[in-house]
């Protein structure tokens, strides 16, 4: 599998338990998994009635058959701790997270300057459109729930990055097959110039992801904290998503001939 269907497997497993809840008992299978892992974080067996936010978590990965990637534990701080260990942990509360990555929360947050406080709860990030995360939660309410919060909001206490690349297989990144010559005409550059630009998307690196974000940015475009980096990640997605749907071109977040065309100004 690739890194992005790793990823999307750790969010179906996820999703396929929103609406369990403590008040039907149907949460008790989040827990029975958990405490099915073995051997079990700290040697703490969950009962029903404890706090589950991170149990559930744990078996997402457990359940997904990624528990050697989504750390287990059932309490917030020592699953960061081992996100730390492995350095697999995103200190700061602004970054850009990806589908799949373990979010936590700090409600004593006060909102001022880059959160370092205890964390009170965790969640997985499905979802990055634009500067909008959707996440996962469980024990959110009493129950596995959505919840929508902007990039750098109040209460992020940081991220735990779960190393998807090291199980996952080389992505394979489709390329536009050459058009056809035809014989008795002359080559017209623009076009010739058209199909030397590479496709991108997600998952892509290097010098031309780097262009493509550089013409972003100065189109009004923001990429992220780190600006040009030349790594296609989710923020880059979703200004590439933002421009498309603003020059009204297909918005699939993938950069085609008609995307760098507009990019271009050609």
């Amino acid at each position: 599998m690739t890194e992005n269907e790793l990823r999307q497997q750790v969010c179906g497993t996820a999703r396929a338990w929103l609406g369990r809840r403590e008040a039907d008992g149907s949460h008790r299978e989040i827990i029975d998994v958990y405490n099915s892992i073995s051997p079990l974080p700290r040697g703490y067996r969950m009962t029903y009635g404890d706090a589950w936010c991170a149990a559930f978590v744990s078996a997402v990965g457990a359940k997904a058959g990624l528990g050697a990637l989504l750390y287990p534990e059932c309490a917030c701080e020592p699953m960061i701790a081992l996100y730390r260990k492995a350095g697999r942990w995103e200190e700061q509360d602004c970054a850009i997270p990806r589908p799949g990555d373990v979010i936590f929360y700090d409600w004593e947050d006060a909102g001022v300057g880059d959160c370092r406080g205890a964390s009170d709860h965790v969640g997985i990030v499905l979802e990055l459109d634009g500067d909008v995360i959707t996440v996962v939660e469980g024990n959110k309410s009493d129950a596995v729930g959505l919840r929508k919060l902007h990039v750098d909001s109040r209460f992020i206490r940081g991220y735990g990055k779960p190393d998807y690349l090291s199980l996952a297989e080389k992505e394979h990144i489709e390329r536009p097959a050459p058009a056809p010559e035809k014989t008795g005409e002359t080559a017209v550059p623009e076009l010739e110039a058209e199909l030397r630009l590479p496709w991108l998307r997600r998952g892509d690196t290097g010098e031309s992801v780097r262009a493509a974000q550089l013409l972003l940015i100065g189109r009004g475009f923001r990429c992220g904290p780190w600006g040009a980096d030349g790594d296609f990640g989710p923020a880059t997605y979703g200004a590439l998503f933002q421009f498309q749907r603003a020059k009204k071109l297909s918005a699939d977040g993938v950069l085609g001939p008609e995307s760098w065309k507009a990019l271009l100004g050609v």
